[in-house]
């Protein structure tokens, strides 16, 4: 099922630059959104048969993350990349809300309605991925 939303999401973000000369550049929100950039990344090779940029001044970005919580990870790489990209959007494999900072994501595969106590994991596997509410 993991793998379908991440698939859905490239689809996503083919849309929104259809047209455009140049794929964003993906980025990492942290290490947890690495495999899952990588991944996204994948899709979008196969898909729109080009490549993603390069990150560098410049040039759109995409930062992937597995979970949005508070926001706080997400808003430290937008002020990274604000002065340097003309376009720097956000994609989480799970938004489970409880925003302390103004952040929302471009594109969400997964909205869940957590509590305060319950927690998000994103947890690779064999056969790809697995979302657990802890």
């Amino acid at each position: 099922m993991v793998e379908r939303i991440l698939h859905r999401l490239a689809l996503q973000v083919l849309e929104r630059h259809y047209g455009g000369s140049v794929l964003p550049a993906i980025v990492p929100a942290s290490p947890r959104g690495e495999p899952l950039a990588r991944q996204i990344e994948a899709h979008l090779l196969q898909e729109a048969s080009r490549p993603c940029a390069q990150a560098g001044p410049g040039v759109p970005i995409l930062l992937v993350d597995d979970v949005l919580y508070t926001g706080r990870t997400l808003l430290g790489h937008l002020v990274r990349w604000w002065e340097q990209a003309p376009q720097v959007e956000a994609l989480v494999l799970v938004d489970r809300g409880h925003r302390r900072y103004p952040i929302a994501p471009d594109y969400v595969g997964l909205a869940l309605a957590t509590t305060l106590q319950e927690r998000v994991e994103v947890r690779p596997t064999e056969k790809g991925w697995e979302v657990w509410l802890v």
